[in-house]
């Protein structure tokens, strides 16, 4: 969403033109203000001043707060970058929505909170997750355990995020490894020879290595698990007409 500066009134009023102001301009005034000084600077009478209008305008473009924010998170998501193929295989396609759902959270890091605690929905997650939800039954999976497999890496992805929206600056990182090397220096090193030994590489929880790792770890899980729902499957068609199935799905 374009920045949308205020259409001042002639004459120095400091108003906007009647019938001047939109939905659409209310919320990207609002992400500009989250995205500069946070999510809690935001709030009606704050915007109505950025905008140049009465408080009141504003409500008849968004019915409340708690409608503002929803629009927010709907307008992160909304655009979603991830290329979509009628042929990427169903773990590449979750591998990509979840590397692009955490990239979209931490070019939005003020509004983070927001995309967890509200719906993270808007008409452009919309037709990813029916995209998602294609290569996944295609590839075998009932559509029931194929939205529990979406959960699965959608809240991982989540909360990866957020554990490490604090500490991924480099400073911040600098910090962290400061305050582990600090805490674990208290220590006595007879009781706690394993802290002391992993005192270096146990900050590194919230990077991109970290991050990949957990993820390929969930997807292996996830391909174990398809692989069992076709094993019972065939077992189930086997009882039910005694003919050995040929075997899962590819």
């Amino acid at each position: 969403m374009s920045k949308t500066s205020a259409k001042r009134a002639p004459g120095g009023s400091g108003r906007r033109p009647r019938g001047s102001l939109s939905r659409s301009q209310i919320v990207s005034a609002a992400l500009e203000l989250a995205r500069k000084e946070g999510l809690a600077a935001v709030s009606m009478p704050r915007l109505a001043r950025e905008l140049g209008c009465g408080a009141m305008s504003l409500y008849g473009h968004v019915q409340s707060k708690e409608h503002l924010l929803e629009l927010l998170a709907g307008a992160v998501l909304e655009d979603f970058p991830l290329e979509r193929t009628g042929d990427t295989h169903w773990r590449e396609a979750l591998a990509d929505f979840s590397a692009t759902l955490r990239r979209r959270m931490l070019e939005h890091d003020a509004l983070t909170e927001l995309l967890i605690t509200r719906r993270m929905w808007s008409a452009g997650l919309a037709q990813v997750f029916e995209w998602l939800l294609g290569r996944m039954t295609a590839g075998g999976w009932p559509l029931r355990e194929a939205v529990r497999a979406y959960h699965a890496v959608q809240t991982y992805t989540l909360g990866f995020v957020l554990y490490e929206i604090d500490r991924t600056p480099p400073r911040c990182q600098e910090e962290h490894r400061a305050w582990w090397r600090h805490t674990v220096a208290d220590l006595p090193p007879e009781s706690f020879p394993l802290l002391h030994a992993a005192v270096e590489f146990v900050p590194e929880g919230a990077q991109d290595e970290q991050f990949n790792w957990g993820l390929d770890r969930l997807l292996d899980g996830l391909e174990t698990e398809l692989a069992h729902l076709a094993d019972r499957a065939g077992a189930a068609e086997q009882r039910r007409t005694g003919v050995t199935p040929s075997g899962p799905p590819p």
